[in-house]
């Protein structure tokens, strides 16, 4: 945010050396090798729509969430027209660097009419051509990092997909655990009814939770094809065809402190950058709109019949800014300058919130994890030893034991949906920087 002074009162500075600055050719390869060093994959922007794995990428050894990552910058296909938006970009900056064609104008000699030839050549074009094409090479290098925001928010969608897909194959398992473990405690229970040890309601109320486990493992398969659909459409699969099973989650990696964080990707994440850059190229717009009042053009006049009679000459045409002073173009891209201004003001500010608030959600979902797996979880799977070791010795029934399991399964559910929410979380976290946790900070060279 210190910088933002700067950036707002770039308007001055820029639009009077708008076509001063010299710049090196557009490098189409720059947006791959970012998301590479902030992800650590690479992307391909070639336009083109294909359904085949990246090389190296296999999908009958496992998915991993970095392979997954991979696929779909490689086959994505919204993706790829986000890369299609930078060819317009590209061909843009051409057409501001085409100078315009001259113009001859030929009247032949009919009768006594002697030939006349005019050739005229917009001067203007000399000092207008300078802050167009600058203002086009801006329009590129934005294009190139909302390029490559577009690939951060896809790795974001596909890592929260690829752990909604992982949470639920873990949570199918879970539901058949524990629908085995309720259809083994009501077989018990109505044995126990038959002799007469407990009452029919109970049951009863056995025999309504076992079919409660059924239902609810028919629900979770059902989930799983859902989010495979979903991932698989993320990765650019065929959703009937994608069959690749989901490795286990890695633990998360660790992130530096939130106001660091937060200073980094105001400073380094690629929709900042290219709200910088709109703030310049507004500038250089405005500089260019100032350059066009006035409109000055050669004139090279030919007229004669033969060689005596051969006469030319050299001129000019101006146009004379005084009733037009181009006020229309140069107000609306001085209101363009200021909304650009504006708006990265207020991405500033969404910035760090989307850091604070992803942070938190992290630091939530450890504390959480941490809890459960401390307070609850252990102490269950104490529980469930003792219980079995007990029921070897002849002191409890089976069914305490399998009560037991049945508390211990549940449990993992939600230690399943914890440790979900901490992927999730990070994923946030990094898309909010700009970066993965584990790849080095980002910085963004300026100066121009």
């Amino acid at each position: 945010m210190s910088r933002l002074p700067a950036v707002l009162a770039l308007g001055g500075a820029l639009v009077a050396g708008a076509g001063c600055a010299s710049r090196a050719p557009f490098d189409p390869a720059a947006p791959a090798t970012a998301l590479r060093q902030r992800t650590g994959v690479g992307a391909r922007l070639d336009g083109v729509v294909v359904a085949a794995p990246p090389p190296g990428i296999r999908l009958d050894d496992g998915l991993t969430a970095d392979e997954a990552v991979a696929l779909a910058l490689w086959n994505n296909a919204a993706f790829q027209v986000s890369v299609a938006d930078l060819g317009f970009a590209r061909a843009d900056l051409v057409e501001a660097g085409v100078l315009t064609n001259p113009v001859l104008s030929l009247l032949l000699p009919v009768g006594p009419k002697q030939l006349e030839a005019t050739l005229r050549f917009p001067m203007e074009v000399l000092w207008e051509r300078p802050r167009r094409v600058r203002a086009a090479h801006l329009a590129l290098d934005a294009a190139a990092q909302r390029l490559v925001q577009a690939g951060l928010d896809l790795v974001l969608n596909v890592r929260l997909a690829y752990a909604d897909a992982s949470l639920a194959v873990d949570r199918e398992q879970l539901a058949r655990d524990a629908a085995g473990t309720f259809a083994r405690i009501a077989i018990l229970t109505q044995s126990r009814l038959a002799e007469g040890d407990i009452s029919a309601l109970e049951a009863r109320s056995a025999t309504i939770d076992a079919a409660r486990a059924v239902h609810d493992r028919q629900r979770a398969a059902h989930d799983v094809v859902l989010a495979r659909q979903r991932l698989a459409l993320l990765l650019g699969q065929s959703a009937d065809a994608f069959i690749a099973a989901l490795a286990s989650s890695s633990e998360a990696a660790t992130c530096a402190a939130t106001a660091e964080l937060v200073r980094e990707a105001a400073a380094a994440r690629p929709d900042v950058r290219a709200a910088e850059i709109g703030v310049e190229a507004a500038a250089a717009r405005l500089g260019w709109e100032r350059s066009r009042i006035l409109a000055l053009t050669a004139v090279l006049d030919a007229n004669g019949q033969g060689r005596e009679g051969f006469e030319m000459g050299p001129g000019v045409d101006i146009g004379l800014p005084v009733l037009n002073r181009n006020q229309g173009p140069r107000t609306r891209a001085r209101v363009q300058l200021e909304r650009a201004s504006a708006a990265y003001a207020a991405l500033q500010q969404q910035v760090g919130f989307e850091v604070r608030e992803a942070r938190t959600l992290f630091d939530q979902a450890q504390e959480s994890l941490t809890s459960w797996t401390d307070t609850v979880l252990v102490p269950l799977q104490a529980n469930v030893a003792d219980a079995d070791q007990s029921f070897r010795d002849g002191e409890t029934s089976y069914l305490f034991v399998l009560d037991n399991a049945r508390r211990l399964t549940e449990a993992r559910i939600r230690e399943r949906d914890l440790r979900a929410d901490r992927q999730r979380a990070q994923a946030r976290i990094e898309r909010a920087v700009g970066r993965s946790c584990s790849a080095p900070p980002q910085e963004v060279p300026r100066g121009r």
